[in-house]
């Protein structure tokens, strides 16, 4: 009897909370319908290797932590805010950490692409609408990343997302992770508060998730209005041009009467070019920066679930 309390209070001082503390659950996809992909995107034998190599993971949970890099505590912190996001503007929110060993950048996108791609992720909207954030804790070459799917993709200029990247790099480098993550957080509630900005306004998204540059629609009245004020611009340059042909040939004729020719005498006069002058001025660089998109400048990228999404560019560190 006294060595199975002593098991019990052993199980509970020690195992319990390994257990309670324990990185988030992973299924085995191979014992699941369609191998728990519940999106609508196909398998093929060229993407089959991507969905097995995918963790499968329950979407509710929100943050998955398999770097071990929060505490209990934090993950509930930034769960209740995602939670109030996510219900307030219809695009999930996904905090992703992990360890993965990597050789290229593009590494970090494919993982992260086909994790929330091949999970339930977004499945609520019509468009799979979503922004994740990748943190790779690859020790040897740290590493994080945005990705954005669905329509959460025009709220994210290049402005923004570099905007985004560079204010949580302190926290991330330095291992301040909760506090990074509040700003990450932060900075997306921002920007849907102050809507999608003016060098998105004429893109939309397909049911794949592609961004698309759409022109604007004809507005005949601008045009009318337009061809009516040209008009008048020319009528009025011709009346100008025509009230001063005539005091000119009238004043030609006053003159003649009184002029004598042997009296006049004409000075040969030149115009030498010395030098000019050339201002320069420098834009600035947010100005620039937000400027710089026209009509499909913005564009996704290819998943191997063959849906799109856009990413931040990533920063090391």
């Amino acid at each position: 009897m006294k060595k199975i309390k002593l098991f019990l209070i052993l199980f509970i001082t020690f195992i319990f909370p390994l257990n309670a503390l324990a990185s988030t659950e992973t299924y085995d996809r191979d014992t699941l319908d369609n191998y728990g992909v519940n999106k609508k995107w196909e398998i093929t034998d060229k993407n089959k290797q991507n969905v097995l190599k995918s963790k499968k993971v329950d979407a509710s949970e929100k943050i998955y932590d398999f770097a071990d890099i929060l505490t209990d505590e934090e993950e509930k912190e930034l769960y209740d805010k995602m939670k109030q996001f996510i219900e307030k503007y219809n695009t999930d929110l996904v905090i992703l950490t992990d360890v993965l060993p990597y050789t290229y950048d593009k590494q970090n996108e494919d993982y992260a692409a086909d994790f929330y791609d091949y999970n339930d992720f977004g499945i609520d909207f019509e468009k799979y609408n979503g922004i994740l954030l990748f943190r790779n804790d690859y020790e040897k070459d740290r590493y994080y990343d945005i990705y954005l799917f669905g329509e959460a993709q025009l709220y994210f200029n290049q402005y923004r997302k570099d905007e985004l990247l560079d204010g949580i790099y302190y926290n991330l480098k330095n291992k301040y992770y909760l506090e990074g993550f509040n700003q990450f957080i932060n900075y997306c509630n921002n920007y849907y508060i102050n809507g999608i900005p003016s060098d998105l306004k004429n893109y939309n998204v397909d049911d794949n998730g592609y961004l698309h540059y759409v022109k604007p629609p004809y507005n005949i009245s601008i045009y009318i209005g337009s061809i009516i004020f040209i008009d008048f611009i020319i009528v009025l340059i011709s009346m100008i041009i025509l009230i001063k042909k005539n005091k000119m040939v009238k004043a030609k004729l006053n003159t003649m009467q009184f002029m004598n020719s042997s009296s006049l005498n004409f000075t040969s006069k030149s115009d030498t070019f010395v030098r000019s002058f050339v201002t320069s001025h420098t834009r600035d660089t947010e100005s620039s920066h937000r400027s710089s998109s026209g009509g499909g400048h913005y564009h996704s990228s290819h998943g191997s679930s063959g849906g799109g999404h856009s990413s931040g560019g990533g920063r090391h560190g």
